[in-house]
Formats: C-alpha cells, structure tokens, sequence
C-alpha cells in the first residue's frame, strides 16, 4: 500500500515539474530601434529551442518543435507588423506575423538568457518598378488611294499589301504591341506623312510592306525581299528604290548622299537585324502554304520612307504581283495570312533580342508552324 502511495506521488511530482517547464509566451513587444529596424521581442518563462520559418519576405513564424506552449499575452498589431495570430498545428504552437509589404526585409534571430526570443528586422525600400511601355510598332501599307502602286495579274499592289498590313497589325496587338498603321483603308498619305507618324509616336520599329513588279523577265522574277536603309549601287535596287520613291535614277543617287551625311551606323545596324528577323520568319511561314516560295535575300536600299524615321526600319517586298505563280498566292488570303504571321513573328523575335519589350513578347500567341 504505502509503494503505491509512493509512485502515486513520484508521478504527480513528476508531473508538476512537467507542467511547470512547459514554455509559455508571457509578452510580445514590437520595439522601433532605428528608422531601419525593429525588433520584436517575445517573453517565455523557459525556453531551449525553437523554429523560425520565414515564409516570404514579408511573412514569418516562430514555433517550439514537439511542444504546445500557451499564450498569456494579447497580440497586438504595430509599426509595420499588419497581423499577428497563433495556430496549433501537429503538436505546436505558432506565433504568425505578418508585415508590411512596402519594404524588403532581412532577418536575425537571437535566443537570450533562455527566455528572450528577439527577431531583429532589417527593412530597406524596395525600388521602384516602372511599368514599361508596351512596345510601339509602325506599319505601312504601301500607296493607297490615287497611287495605286503596281498593277499585277489579278490585284493592284495598294490592295494586297493593305490586307497583309491588317493582319500584321492583329497579330501584333494579340502580344501586347501598340500598332499603329499609317493607313487603314484607301487612303494616300504621303512618304513624309508616313515618316512623320513614326516619329511622332516615338516608334521602336517602322515596317513599310509591298509588292514587287518586274518590268523585265516576270516568270523569273519572284520571292520575297526584305530591305533597310543604306546607300546602294545596284542597278535593280536603285531602279526598285526609284519606283517606289516616285523619282528618278538621278533623284536616287542625291538620296544616297543624304543617307551618307544624315543616318546613324546604330540605326543601320538595327535595321540589318530587324530585316533579317523578318526575313527569316516570313520566308518560313510563306513556305508552309506557297511550297515554292522563294527568297531573294536581305538588301540595302536608299528607300526615301526608311531615310527619315528615327527608329529601326525596313521595307518588304512580299513577292510579284506580275509573276505568275507569285500573283495566284498573293490573291489567296490564306498566303497573305501565313505571310502575316511570320511579318509580325519576325518584329516579335526582333523586339525581344533588343530588349525593347517585356518578356510576355519573347513567345507569340500564334505559331507561324500551325
């Protein structure tokens, strides 16, 4: 009898002791030490070990492993702390505290005279992020209106290249890009008026977009050409650059003097890449409706459209409107769609590579492979 009194009271003292080392959270300040820190200090009457969790930059936990402790004090919001609430879960109680998120936060955690958990926090203001502008794209049909442009098999160049142009412009504007087309319907705006859309607006790229006529050899004349600026001495380039500049051959050789004085070898450069962008991507998506569609090459030319525009600019031949073979898919909208497709493709990858757009535009929407 008296050896079970005695274990009786071996486990009730036992169990006191227990009772009596079981942490418990008896205060919890929120101290300013400096404009940069803050310290939040909690009070047990024992403590040996703990866990800090930071869940994000602004969100963190405090929580004894395998132990539930009690909490004696009332937990007040203050200074940046905007919430603070205690769970237990799995066999523990966690003190949640969450912060401002109008600053980043570094974290120290020190462990004092087993009975003051402080957690010094360190904030910093977070930059500001500019929103940057969605890029700005310029495209121009060519002619319009009383200038009909070439007149091929079964179109007028005015036309066919208005169709392409709108496409462009939707495939575009389903990636984000602001458009903006120097026409939209039969309407002529001249070669300045186009120029000075671009610069106005503060374009990141200029795309001019026609048809090509062959006045010699139209059943070998074909493909796709895409030009930037730049003086030239080809014959074929200078009397293409005359017809579309509405000049003669002598007026060309004067424009390329103006080139040699006025434009930026950073501007040429860019050009280079943008029509080699476009090139690529176009001849591409062409291919998967017009199997024969072939490609004539990047090209320089003293193009008076591409002279006066501040940004990267380019001028695109999609095909002849007098070759046979090229004036049938120039007719069908499936092929003015593909060459759409890869047109605005082509900006896109250009756009990206230079860092003149957001990441969103690195992938468009459409796939010139479908």
């Amino acid at each position: 009898m008296l050896k079970a009194i005695f274990s009786l009271c071996v486990v009730l003292f036992s169990f006191n002791i227990y009772a009596y080392q079981l942490p418990e959270l008896q205060s919890l300040e929120i101290m300013k030490i400096s404009p940069s820190i803050d310290n939040i200090i909690f009070t047990f009457n024992r403590i040996k070990q703990y866990k800090y969790i930071r869940l994000s930059n602004n969100y963190f936990y405090i929580a004894i492993p395998n132990t539930k402790f009690t909490v004696k004090c009332r937990l007040k919001q203050r200074l940046d702390v905007e919430k603070i609430a205690n769970k237990t879960i799995r066999k523990e109680t966690r003190i949640y505290i969450r912060l401002s998120n109008r600053f980043n936060y570094k974290y120290n955690v020190i462990l004092s005279h087993k009975k003051y958990l402080i957690v010094r926090i360190t904030k910093k203001q977070q930059a500001v992020i500019s929103k940057r502008r969605a890029p700005i794209v310029v495209i121009d049909p060519g002619h319009g209106g009383k200038d009909p442009g070439a007149i091929g098999i079964y179109d007028k160049e005015k036309n066919i290249v208005l169709s392409i142009a709108l496409k462009v412009a939707h495939y575009l504007k389903e990636d984000g890009v602001k458009v903006i087309l120097t026409r939209r319907n039969d309407t002529y705006p001249t070669l300045a008026d186009r120029v000075a859309v671009a610069n106005k607006d503060k374009a990141d790229v200029f795309v001019s977009i026609h048809a090509n006529y062959a006045a010699h050899n139209r059943r070998k004349a074909k493909g796709l050409g895409v030009y930037f600026l730049n003086t030239s001495s080809d014959k074929r380039t200078i009397s293409l650059a005359a017809r579309e500049n509405g000049m003669s051959i002598a007026q060309i050789k004067d424009i390329n003097r103006i080139i040699l004085s006025m434009v930026q070898t950073t501007k040429i450069k860019s050009s280079k890449q943008l029509a080699e962008d476009v090139y690529k991507d176009t001849l591409k998506s062409g291919k998967k409706t017009y199997r024969y569609y072939s490609g004539r090459g990047v090209k320089q030319a003293p193009f008076y459209v591409l002279i006066g525009t501040m940004c990267p600019s380019i001028l695109i031949e999609t095909a002849f409107l007098n070759n046979p073979q090229d004036a049938l898919y120039l007719h069908k909208n499936r092929f003015r769609t593909m060459l759409a497709k890869g047109i605005a493709h082509g900006i896109l990858n250009f756009l990206q590579n230079q860092r003149i757009s957001k990441g969103k535009y690195a992938y468009s929407k459409f796939s010139i492979l479908k």
